[in-house]
Order: C-alpha cells, then structure tokens, then sequence
C-alpha cells in the first residue's frame, strides 16, 4: 500500500507523532551542543517548538490543509525558543506558504513545500552557516524533491529526503570546523531528522504501512532505524506545571519527580520552576510538586488517545493594562536571576521576561510582553545569542514599533541602559545603546556538563571554565580563579570600570574575597560586584 496524499488532518497527527519521537531524543540532541555547558539545549527548545506548532494545528482538524498548514505555522513562530525554534519556525513558514489553497497535498507538493521551507529559513538567518540545520533541511529537500519527481509515494519521498538527511549530518563536521574540534555532529540538524523520522512514523502508523517493505529497498543509513513500535509510549500522559515558591531547589524537585515518569524536563530558579514529564499517574506528578509551592499553567496530555486538556491562557494572551497615557518608548529585557531583575528594573526596564541559559523564552513571551507595556514603542534586550533570532520575530508580529538591541550578555544591556537616553527616534536611540554596548567586553563562569575539546583546551565533565565573549577561553578548578584568568585577558590600560555579579550557588563571601583581590591587582579601575542570582553561572563580569 503507498500513501498519494495527506490532509490537514493528517498533517497534525504526523507533526504530532514527529514531536513525540524528537521528545524521546531530546536529550541526545541536546548533548551534541558544541558548548559542554548547562545552557546546551536545542533539543528541547525544537521540541517546546513543536509542541507549540501541534497545539494550533489540533485547534484546526477538519479544516483543508492550508489552513491547517498556517495554524502549524503560527503555532511554532509563537512558541519558537531559541535559534533552533526559530529556523524550525521558518521552515514551516515556507512549507505553508507552498501548500497555501491546497485541499490535500502529494508527494511533490510536499517536496516543493520543503524546498520553501528551506529557502525561508535562509533568508531569516542574517550570516547563514553551512553545517548546520539550515543545510540539512536543504539536502532534505532537494532528496525529495528529485525521489517525487519519479515517484508519487509520500512515504518514499520522505524516507529518500531521511537518508540523505543522514548522509548530510555525517558531513556537518567537516563544513564547520568548530563541530569537528567539538567530536559533535549539528544538534539542529539530528533534532530535524529525529523529527522527520517521527512524521513518516506517524503516517505509516495512522495507513497502515508496513515501513520494513520499504527499507528492504534502501541502502542503510547511519543513526537509530525508523521503527513502528517507537511510537508506543510506556507513560502515556505529558504533564507540565510552573511551580511558584520560595528557596526551591531544582535538583530536589528532580530527586522526587524521576520515580514517576520519564523524558523529565525540571528547570527554573527559586522561586520559579517549570516541569515536564512523561508518567501515568499525572495526579501524583501534581501532589508532588505542591510540596514547594503554587501551581499554575497545568496541562495533562493523553498522548496515547490524543486526547488534551490544556489548562492555561493561550488564548488569552496578555495585553497592556493601560493606566494613563502611553509613554512614547517602553523596555523589555530578558533575564534570571533576583538581582540581575532588580537591576534591569532599577535601570528603567518596564518588563524582565524572566530566562535566559536553560530556559529560552518563547517569542510569544517576548511579544506579550511588549504588549504589557504601556508605550508606543519598544526596544527588546535579548540578553543571550540563543534569543536574539526570536526577539526579532517580535518586530514583525508586535503591533507596536519595535526593535531589537542585540545585546548577547546582560553584562552588555546594562552598560547600554546606564548610558540611555530617552530623547529621539526609536531608531537613533537603539542605535546608541549598540555603540555604548560594544564598548563593554563581557565572560561568563560557568562549569562543563561533558568532556569536550574547544579552542585547543582539553575540558572535562565537571571543570569550571570562562567564556570570554563567545569563546571558551579559559579552564580552572575553582570559579574565582577562572574569573582572574578572564580578567587578565580583559583589562586594558585603558580600563576604568570592573563589574560582576555573582550567582545563586556562590557564596557571598568568596564574592567578597575575589572582589578584594580584584581591587588590588587592578587598582586603577573601579571594581563593583553584586548579587544576581543568576543560576548554572557563577560570575558574569564585564569591563569598560
């Protein structure tokens, strides 16, 4: 039996089955991060993604294919985290744009639709990198395109574009030396075919297609079989909570919840904790985790039946709550942290979008919370290089003017926000804040979660080690040594001004110690330091 066309119904339940087949990768596509630190996440944000994208899609069954095509894709620019979210989000842009009238689609329309997908993608990306996700998905598309040309089969047309998909992620180190240094294959990428795979699992499921008579045809590729039977689920119910409280522990939460389920997901700080988890007793999952606090936004998910029930304001998105007259420029910034929030605020951000490493926030929490302020412009301070790709689809989706400064560190948008200066145009004033933030040099302390060789150090699981800017530049055993080994490489003769914020595991008086030695190896410079709070990172520093 061949499959010769899909519906919008089928559509949803094949992206459906693909976000639970990347769900069961996540955490091996989030291991292949270059980085080896706590923020090597893009497994999780593709999936956040595509949870997004398959809400909106179910919101449409029974309607034709294009429409269900664009509900998927507003589904996954809404929810879009991190650079992975948002090319996955772009590549359903252009797959709805191709598909755009169609009742239902073929094997070539679907092909063509992945081509627009790809094209899209690249054109979103302002400096495309070839060895990432953006050239597997163009070898994907091009691989089932040249197989539907030939035959009308969606399931050979899609398992043609896998296999070479493959064939492309083997090659991904060789195009992007850092990948190769790093012994890792594009995360984006395997998180693309763990993907795809699920989809083609999906619809063989749902018709009835034996996916062995098809392998019997084609050369063996490289990475896990396709098989029917991965889409059985030994916990049939997804539950996610946010838990609000107070000195909570993210580990503890973990400890209690890991008997109870698999593909756990706990991750927050102290006084906000987000949890996923796959278990057949949900009611449990919620009895735990009112131990640490409040609950908020649950949803329990039947993944087996596909039956939902969502408990939460997606359809109720927040708006501004206007008291008095709209300011002419409001601020939103992204960050975690007690003390890092209390600074942005004190520096005239309206609305902190808390997250940051770990936690990328979606774009439809960037845009809400521009619709939160009350002013008729906004500027967006990102904060993180994995955010600044889905602040700026808040530019096209606000319906007030907006505009990124594409500030990469907090370090970065407070020196920006000390030297703001309301007075202008939106754009003159952005413009200033960028010249003002690339004055700063700013590193990062943090500690490895793998072994790793980056840059020609030899990093293991568990070393702390300092970004300068980008780049793994230094390794120590203790995180105040690591911080002296970045400030020799920052401080300059002309330096004048040290700054670091210490996070939520450091000790105040290590921070006060570092501090002290700081002020007497560079006595011509002010040192300041205070608490963040900022969980995975001991120190954020930056110099001026």
């Amino acid at each position: 039996m061949s499959l010769v066309y899909i519906d919008g119904n089928d559509l949803v339940r094949s992206i459906k089955a693909g976000c639970i087949k990347l769900e069961h990768n996540r955490d091996r596509v989030d291991l292949l991060n270059v980085f080896p630190v706590p923020d090597g996440d893009t497994g999780t944000n593709m999936y956040l993604t595509l949870l997004s994208a398959v809400k909106e899609g179910e919101k449409n069954l029974n309607q034709p294919l294009s429409k269900v095509a664009r509900a998927v894709s507003m589904g996954s620019l809404m929810g879009a985290r991190g650079n992975s979210g948002v090319i996955l989000s772009q590549i359903f842009r252009g797959f709805a744009r191709t598909l755009e009238g169609k009742q239902k689609a073929g094997a070539l329309d679907l092909a063509l639709a992945l081509k627009s997908g790809s094209q899209t993608a690249y054109e979103a990306v302002m400096k495309p990198v070839e060895g990432t996700i953006l050239t597997v998905i163009r070898e994907i598309a091009l691989a089932c395109e040249n197989e539907a040309r030939k035959d009308s089969d969606i399931v050979a047309t899609l398992l043609a574009g896998i296999a070479t998909g493959y064939g492309t992620l083997e090659k991904t180190p060789s195009l992007l030396p850092i990948l190769k240094e790093a012994g890792v294959v594009d995360a984006g990428g395997q998180g693309l075919i763990y993907f795809l795979e699920g989809v083609v699992e999906g619809l063989a499921q749902e018709k009835e297609i034996e996916l062995s008579d098809y392998r019997e045809k084609m050369a063996p590729v490289a990475g896990d079989r396709v098989n029917k039977e991965d889409i059985k689920l030994e916990f049939q119910y997804c539950t996610e909570v946010l838990i609000k409280g107070r000195s909570m522990a993210v580990d503890d939460i973990k400890d209690h919840l890991r008997p109870l389920g698999d593909s756990m997901l706990v991750v927050g700080d102290e006084e906000l904790v987000k949890v996923h988890i796959h278990s057949n007793h949900p009611g449990k999952v919620l009895e735990t985790c009112l131990q640490w606090g409040q609950l908020s936004d649950i949803k329990v998910n039947n993944m087996l039946e596909e039956v939902h029930e969502h408990i939460n304001n997606w359809d109720n998105a927040p708006r501004a709550v206007n008291a008095g007259p709209a300011k002419k420029l409001g601020l939103v910034a992204v960050g975690v942290g007690e003390g890092i929030i209390e600074v942005l605020k004190s520096l005239g951000v309206d609305e902190v979008v808390e997250g940051g490493q770990t936690m990328n926030p979606s774009t439809e929490d960037l845009l809400n919370a521009c619709n939160k302020v009350n002013a008729e412009s906004v500027i967006i301070f990102p904060n993180n290089s994995n955010i600044i790709m889905a602040a700026r689809q808040v530019v096209e989706l606000c319906a007030k003017q907006a505009t990124v400064v594409p500030s990469k560190s907090v370090m970065q948008a407070i020196t920006a926000l000390i030297a703001y200066d309301p007075a202008g145009e939106i754009a003159e004033i952005a413009a200033a804040m960028i010249e003002e933030m690339e004055q700063v040099e700013y590193a990062e302390v943090t500690y490895a979660v793998r072994n790793s060789t980056i840059n020609g150090l030899t990093i293991a699981e568990g070393d702390i080690i300092g970004i300068l800017g980008d780049e793994i530049t230094v390794t120590s055993s203790t995180p105040e040594d690591a911080l002296l080994k970045l400030l020799e490489l920052m401080v300059t003769e002309d330096s004048s001004l040290i700054t670091f914020f210490y996070g939520d595991e450091t000790d105040e008086d290590d921070a006060g110690r570092v501090r002290d030695i700081v002020v007497e190896h560079y006595p011509d410079c002010d040192v300041e330091y205070h608490y963040g709070g900022q969980p995975h990172y001991s120190y954020l520093v930056s110099v001026e």
